[in-house]
């Protein structure tokens, strides 16, 4: 499986990031809340879950909180990707179960790189990453 559960309310984040990850052969499933981010977790796994912090209803700190209190999403691999280049925001996401954490703007090598972990990523893509 090579999807990628992107929970982001910034259209154009989206738009952007999801264009980029497809290029590489990764399929992107978005959902704008984190709401929508557990129950589409639960329903249908992903390979790994990118996790904007700031968002609307449950934020990304509560979303990792309950995917890791929950059995069926306790190992989901989540990166955190978030605005807030502070070290505490780094630490506290890191704390909460997060697999990695990815500043914003998204240095997108290194995205590719760490989410290389979970999924494949397609380097022949004929354009730039």
């Amino acid at each position: 499986m090579n999807t990628v559960l992107y929970v982001e309310d910034d259209e154009n984040n989206v738009f952007m990031l999801t264009h980029r990850l497809r290029r590489h052969g990764i399929h992107v499933q978005h959902v704008e809340d984190g709401e929508r981010a557990l129950v589409a977790a639960a329903w249908e796994p992903p390979a790994a879950v990118l996790l904007d912090i700031n968002l609307p209803g449950i934020d990304g700190l509560a979303v990792l909180h309950r995917l890791r209190s929950d059995a069926a999403t306790r190992t989901l691999p989540v990166i955190v990707v978030s605005a807030s280049v502070r070290e505490q925001d780094r630490a506290r996401a890191m704390g909460a179960g997060a697999d990695a954490f990815v500043p914003k703007p998204i240095d997108f090598p290194h995205l590719l790189e760490v989410l290389s972990r979970w999924v494949t990523v397609e380097t022949s893509s004929g354009g730039q990453a």
